[in-house]
């Protein structure tokens, strides 16, 4: 036990030095790794020997060799500093705690939202937290409502009654074409156009991959969808190549080799802001969504 506690005493940066050479047997390996010259390292190993008032290395020509005590040393050093990192890791989850207002954002929100402002306005509110990291719609409008989150971005409003929300933004879903497709000089086209082409759409994560295929299927039909990805800059480059048509909202300008097609009765991709009404957060959360919505 005495030997447990004067490890506690020591710096978890020798610690890491010490553990280093331990795996790697030889003083020059491992200083090259610590970005540290070998003769200070050297140093950092006598030192912590005196520190223990034990031997913890056998010098021999083929390298460091660990003595039974740098054996012990070294399981010892390794839960030590696993303690360090939980500890420091959970004074980090109760940081964020005290943060409490968290942003979330469902899937193709971060393209479509104006960044500079979201982060103007994070900036001046230290509280609030976020990742900038995308999850399904449903997961978010789910995690606003279990209160894991403060404010959520989703597309479509939601239905439920117990959360506010506000437009932040709509853009017009498209149909995007390869240069010589047949619908490539088509002023507009009707749902019904599409039938028997392939489709690239969205996948699963978004909520217009849903919005397609009810569409199509009130329309007497099925699409025929060829590629689900991720982001719109993929169906982009699968329609440039002529790999089929792609269906998204209207994220690219057009050119020589690629261009969106209006549809006809089409919804617009809408983007909300939405927090719990009765949210102790709902101030903080009204005031974010005027900052984004203010022209």
């Amino acid at each position: 036990m005495v030997f447990y506690y004067k490890i506690v005493d020591m710096n978890t940066r020798n610690l890491k030095c010490f553990q280093t050479v331990y795996e790697e047997h030889n003083l020059q390996t491992a200083a090259n790794k610590l970005f540290l010259s070998p003769q200070g390292l050297s140093k950092i190993i006598k030192g912590l020997e005196d520190e223990c008032g034990s031997l913890l290395f056998v010098r021999t020509k083929d390298g460091l060799i660990p003595t039974e005590s740098g054996k012990v040393f070294y399981e010892k050093s390794q839960k030590i500093i696993k303690d360090i990192n939980e500890m420091l890791l959970s004074i980090e989850v109760v940081d964020n705690k005290e943060k409490r207002f968290r942003v979330g954002f469902a899937a193709g929100t971060i393209r479509v939202i104006d960044i500079a402002r979201v982060n103007r306005f994070m900036n001046d509110n230290p509280e609030i937290v976020t990742s900038w990291s995308e999850y399904e719609n449903k997961k978010i409008l789910k995690q606003v409502l279990n209160d894991e989150i403060s404010f959520g971005f989703v597309v479509g409003k939601p239905g439920d009654a117990s959360l506010t929300s506000q437009l932040i933004e709509a853009i017009d879903v498209v149909l995007y074409v390869y240069k010589g497709h047949r619908l490539w000089n088509s002023p507009q086209i009707e749902i019904q156009d599409i039938k028997d082409e392939s489709v690239i759409s969205m996948n699963e994560n978004y909520r217009i991959y849903q919005d397609i295929n009810n569409i199509c299927q009130v329309n007497g039909f099925l699409p025929e969808i060829v590629a689900k990805v991720s982001e719109g800059r993929s169906i982009y480059r699968l329609v440039k190549n002529g790999i089929g048509i792609g269906i998204c909202p209207r994220f690219f300008e057009d050119n020589e080799e690629i261009r969106a097609i209006p549809i006809k009765d089409a919804y617009k991709w809408e983007i909300y802001g939405v927090y719990k009404t009765d949210s102790a957060d709902r101030d903080l959360a009204k005031k974010f969504i005027d900052s984004l919505t203010i022209q």
